[in-house]
């Protein structure tokens, strides 16, 4: 959903824009002194290949800035009803921006995908209860504009982790085994052909991974498609 075309340039409307990494482990006051609320987790990841470096904004304030394929970590933020969009660094027109319900105690991605001419907004709730004793949790994204439906798998293993994932589809998070070296890799649905892989990745006990495809199918560059993977916690 498009809103208003242009917002500040302050960086006041975050609960003082106080990183956090892994969990919200404190409640925060609002700015008139109320009751303690629980935050909400918020970030940020690059995902429109050929778009440039790019300025995110919730509220209508400017945050921070960002690259492709670069993620921010999570902010504390308001829960409720908020503003969330990009633009391009150092510009105060929105790209994209659309309204998101943030709920307390639970963290959000927002990837920014797709195209410059058509940038979207694509916004997951993330799942970080910790992974089973002596497990990791792993989920697949299909951020490639254009791209056919894609299965995701580790080598070496008979079955897909996950399969028949169209353009802004995704997974919820999985538990893996840990490894100190896995090799993903990814087909198209029904294709026996490996179109890209994302060799030795250590997978760690205890912690939660994001994988996704990125890039376009029609390019060789820094934009061609590939696997990226990043770590929620």
């Amino acid at each position: 959903m498009k809103t208003k075309n242009y917002f500040g340039n302050t960086t006041k409307i975050i609960l003082s824009l106080l990183a956090i990494t892994l969990t919200i482990s404190a409640c925060k006051k609002d700015f008139n002194g109320g009751d303690p609320i629980e935050a909400a987790g918020i970030g940020f990841v690059h995902a429109s290949p050929g778009t440039g470096a790019l300025d995110f904004i919730l509220d209508n304030q400017k945050i921070n800035s960002f690259t492709y394929t670069k993620d921010l970590g999570y902010y504390a933020a308001y829960p409720g009803t908020r503003l969330v969009g990009v633009a391009k660094k150092d510009s105060l027109k929105y790209l994209t921006s659309g309204t998101s319900i943030l709920k307390s105690g639970l963290f959000y991605s927002v990837f920014v995908v797709d195209t410059l001419k058509s940038t979207k907004l694509l916004v997951v709730e993330d799942d970080l209860k910790a992974p089973e004793t002596d497990k990791a949790k792993v989920r697949f994204i299909n951020l490639s504009p254009g791209s056919a439906a894609l299965d995701l798998a580790i080598v070496g293993k008979d079955a897909p982790l996950f399969t028949a994932k169209a353009f802004k589809e995704f997974t919820p998070f999985t538990t893996i085994d840990p490894s100190d070296s896995y090799s993903f890799q990814v087909k198209e649905t029904g294709s026996t052909e490996v179109k890209v892989t994302l060799p030795a990745i250590k997978i760690e006990k205890g912690k939660i991974y994001t994988i996704w495809a990125k890039g376009l199918k029609s390019t060789t560059d820094s934009t061609k498609f590939g696997l990226t993977i990043m770590t929620n916690k």
